[in-house]
């Protein structure tokens, strides 16, 4: 009956109208249009199941989702909705119906029509196809820090400058950051990431961690993380193209953390040309050497007060009580600075009880080799690893004696040398000049490794971090059988069975008063003793050496010995002997030790050189400096000594003999005999007493003072010294002369005969000298005397510091106008009581002074100007600019008519200007015809002026 209604309704349908007809086919398709809807639905369904999987492994692997997919679902998720619904209406209707005779035309009309757009729809959905669902988003913010929260620390606050400014310099592509492990040079360079970042300088930052085991295909692979690159090659050079045209694409800063040897750029994929590089290493060398860094920058230890300021932080509220606040500040002074150790120990200390304070304190100050935590562990692991690094074998075990050998703070190169040598610690070396030489070499290598340090206050010696040294010692003792003992308190030795296996023992400790009777050490080839007790007797007893007879360096400090042990003359071995600033009785058993190379006694106490020290015959070193006391070198003891080659007097004994009279005392004229001889410390009061034929042709290094207006306490950091008062011009042909060709240091006091320095006294211009001072003079009236020939040669080009005293006959520095780069890097210039000096400087040589920083003009009666214009040499609006000078001062010049004049000016007279103290320059004084300071002169970083008496 259905099917017959139906049948009929589509065919009057056919001829009633279209309206009509489409609502009857609804009704009539009613079923079709269903069954097709719950297939389409069931195959979206999966669809998007599918789409969804993608979806969810690509969320779990921190991708993000393409906005279509995204809109897809969500579409999907709507037209499923609208689904269920028409078919869950359409159950209902088939409940409905089957209670009823006739089923209801119009609902099915509506669920038909609904059922078949929605079938439309899905079909459209359907034909959607992704090739991928996600993309990994750019690595934005993936530079964080490391090892610490980053803290600006002002030492450090130049460096960071420093370095961003070096990052916008079109002029450097590769830029180093250098320093000894765990001082914060990831910490630095992921902070200046992040400041790049911040300040947009470079469109992306890629950072890769290289490690002393580089591996370059996870140096690509970090790289392109950073810069969301896909390397889909398989060969190492494949992967470079990839990463070298991303790298060409945007301005990208590249920073490469911990290398550790030369690393090829190009085979990784990282171009030079244009690209901005930053590389950090333990090695300064590696950076400037192996990868040509332009510049770099050293990192140091944190000063103690913001050492403590970043412990403080790390450990939080774990020392709030006052008892263990003091010990937590002794704990961090015992970090010496060290950003690695710092953080490590306040992350292990956090909320520990006073005694585990106490205990960590004890390990960090006497560190054991057998028994290492886990704190000690990460530091000491960290600083190993460089040391493991090490070039050489000899580099290795030079490192570890410069940490048996330093005492309190410093290194010192006299007994590295002294000691090495006497060691035979180099291979190959046959001379205290190699050996020194060899030494250097090393230091450097140490230094540039970060595992040495330039000494504090003292540009002569180098110095170890004491977390450094703590690492060393521990390895001389594992490896070397090394035995150190230091600190205050009774010493205790070990028992017998170790003391046989010690190879070096190094004591250094206040308490100690005597040595045991007798030490059974059979391999023992170095024994040092720093007692630092001269006010009561030291005692050795006789029977001390005779178990040590392979012993090749003794070193006994700081002692009052009456006598040396017999058991002495046992140690045949013995190369080296130091018994430096002990007060010392009869020491003439040293005449026995025939193999003896090195013999120091420096700053000891004793009047009489032994006359046995003549049969040192293999002796190249005789050290006597400061020996104050020394009144008798016997005569033919140094002329004996035919194998020297380094021999120090230096404030220490004067009382030559003059050469030909029959005296006990030694005389000048057997360092004539001494043929090997390239160093020479010694002070001569009276030139008299200089040989006529005493030639130093040889001499490499040297102090030689001649005259008795001299203080050898004067600090010397140059290695070729010469202060002369000689009594006629005559005396400077005994050998003194050619000593001018490339001294560093010269002070010239009387010098009869001699009317300039330049020229007559050197003619190269003294191309190495750093120090002239001139004094006392009435003959020389110019510095530098060109004799009326035009001067073409560059004269004092390294020249430091000069100063001119009592002069009282010169008139100029120079008699005519000089090369522009002569006094080029002068730095202190001093001159007082040269009465005829009208002006210092030509405006020539002033316009070259740009590094110097100090000047000092006084007691000069007609001086007229500071600097005088020469003919030509200067346009009106031309500025003379001192750029470094900081510290100005004139006094006592009464007839100064201005800084800067004209030679007219300085013909006529002025009145006196009085003024007294630090001025600036809205109070400069200035005379009743020009101010004392125009405009054509500038000192834009002048810090004090003290004008007075002028």
């Amino acid at each position: 009956m259905e099917i017959q209604a139906i049948s009929v309704a589509a065919k009057i349908a056919e001829y009633t109208g279209k309206p009509v007809g489409q609502w009857l086919c609804y009704s009539f398709h009613y079923g079709t249009n269903i069954e097709k809807l719950k297939s389409r639905v069931m195959e979206l369904k999966a669809a998007r199941d599918r789409v969804q999987h993608r979806v969810t492994e690509a969320v779990n692997n921190i991708e993000e989702i393409e906005a279509d997919v995204n809109m897809w679902l969500t579409k999907v998720d709507d037209i499923l909705g609208k689904a269920e619904e028409v078919l869950d209406k359409e159950e209902k209707a088939k409940i409905s119906s089957s209670k009823m005779a006739c089923p209801n035309l119009k609902l099915r009309h509506k669920h038909s029509k609904k059922a078949k757009k929605i079938v439309q729809e899905i079909d459209e959905l359907k034909n959607c196809r992704f090739d991928k669902v996600s993309y990994r988003p750019a690595s934005k913010g993936s530079v964080t820090t490391t090892n610490m929260d980053y803290i600006t620390f002002e030492s450090r606050r130049s460096t960071m400058e420093e370095l961003m400014q070096a990052l916008v310099d079109a002029n450097i592509n590769m830029i180093g950051v250098w320093g000894m492990a765990g001082v914060g040079k990831s910490t630095l360079i992921r902070e200046v990431a992040m400041k790049v970042k911040e300040k947009k300088l470079f469109d992306e930052v890629a950072i890769a961690t290289v490690t002393h085991k580089p591996d370059l295909s996870q140096i690509q692979g970090e790289i392109a993380d950073k810069l969301d690159l896909k390397l889909d090659k398989e060969t190492l050079s494949g992967r470079a193209d990839l990463l070298r045209k991303r790298l060409a694409k945007e301005k990208i800063l590249v920073i490469l953390d911990d290398i550790w040897e030369k690393l090829d750029l190009n085979e990784i994929g990282i171009p030079y040309d244009g690209r901005k590089i930053v590389v950090t290493s333990r090695n300064r060398d590696i950076l400037s050497s192996d990868m040509g860094a332009q510049k770099d920058f050293a990192l140091e230890v944190l000063p103690k007060e913001e050492a403590w300021r970043l412990f403080e932080m790390l450990s939080g509220d774990s020392f709030k009580e006052s008892n263990l606040r003091s010990i937590a500040m002794e704990v961090s002074i015992a970090c010496a600075g060290l950003p690695l150790a710092l953080v490590t120990v306040a992350k292990a200390l956090k909320n520990k009880r006073v005694f585990e304070w106490e205990d960590a304190l004890r390990q960090l100050r006497r560190p054991s080799p057998r028994n290492q935590n886990r704190m000690q562990e990460v530091i000491y692991s960290a600083i190993k690893l460089s040391y493991s690094h090490l070039e050489s074998p000899e580099l290795k075990s030079f490192f570890l004696f410069c940490a048996q050998n330093q005492v309190f703070s410093s290194i010192f190169y006299d007994d590295l040398l002294k000691e090495c040598f006497g060691l035979h610690l180099f291979h190959g070396i046959s001379t205290l000049e190699e050996a020194r030489n060899r030494i250097y070499t090393l230091v450097r290598s140490l230094k540039d490794s970060g595992l040495l340090l330039d000494a504090p206050d003292t540009d002569e010696d180098v110095s170890m971090h004491d977390l450094t040294r703590d690492v060393a010692l521990v390895i001389a003792d594992e490896t070397q059988n090394v035995l150190m003992m230091r600190g205050e308190g009774p010493v205790v030795w070990p028992d017998e069975d170790d003391m046989k296996m010690c190879t070096s023992i190094f004591v250094y400790n206040s308490d100690i008063h005597e040595l045991p009777d007798r030490l059974e050490c059979p391999e023992l080839i170095c024994l040092n003793v720093y007692a630092k007790d001269r006010e009561g007797s030291f005692k050795i007893s006789d029977t001390l050496f005779k178990g040590m007879r392979k012993l090749k360096v003794l070193d006994l400090t700081y002692m009052r010995l009456s006598s040396l042990p017999s058991s002495l003359k046992l140690l045949t071995n013995l190369r080296t002997l130091c018994l430096d600033q002990c007060v010392l009785g009869d020491i003439a058993m040293i005449g026995e030790m025939k193999n003896l190379e090195i013999l120091s006694l420096i700053h000891s106490e004793f009047e009489y050189l032994p006359r046995e020290i003549g049969l040192l015959t293999h002796l190249r070193m005789l050290d006597l400096s400061n020996c104050k006391k020394l009144q008798v070198i016997p005569a033919n003891v140094l002329s004996r000594l035919i194998l020297l080659e380094e021999l120090y007097v230096g404030n220490s004994f004067t009382q030559w003999e003059v050469e030909g009279l029959n005296n006990e005392r030694a005389s000048l004229a057997e360092l004539k005999h001494l043929s090997r001889l390239s160093t020479l410390e010694i002070h001569i009061p009276d030139a008299n007493m200089m040989p006529k034929d005493l030639l130093f042709e040889k001499l490499r290094r040297y102090k030689i003072f001649i005259g008795d207006v001299w203080d050898w306490s004067d600090k010397h950091e140059n290695s070729r010294v010469l202060k002369l008062k000689l009594n006629t011009c005559n005396q400077l042909e005994s050998g003194i002369k050619m000593l001018f060709n490339g001294i560093e240091d010269l002070c010239l006091d009387e010098l009869n005969g001699v009317k300039s320095i330049v020229y007559e006294l050197e003619m190269k211009g003294f191309q190495q000298l750093k120090h002239l001072h001139v004094q006392n003079n009435a003959e020389i009236k110019y510095i530098i005397h060109s004799r009326g020939l035009v001067i073409d040669d560059v004269v004092f080009p390294d020249l430091k510091i000069f100063s001119l005293k009592k002069m009282i006959n010169l008139e100029g520095i120079c008699d005519a106008q000089l090369p522009l780069t002569s006094f080029r890097d002068i730095r202190i210039m001093k001159v007082e009581h040269c009465e005829k000096l009208k002006f210092v400087f030509s405006s020539s040589i002033a316009k070259g002074l740009s590094q110097l920083q100090e000047l000092e003009i006084k007691e000069c009666n007609i001086m007229r100007a500071i600097v005088v214009k020469e003919d030509g040499e200067l346009e009106d609006r031309d500025v003379i600019l001192f750029p470094q000078l900081r510290h100005l001062k004139l006094q006592c010049l009464p007839k100064l008519v201005s800084f800067l004049s004209t030679q007219n000016s300085i013909i006529t007279d002025v009145g006196e200007i009085i003024h007294e103290g630090e001025l600036d320059f809205q109070e400069i004084p200035h005379t009743g015809m020009q101010p004392l300071f125009n405009e054509e002169v500038a000192f834009p970083s002048l810090e004090t002026l003290r004008i007075s008496q002028l």
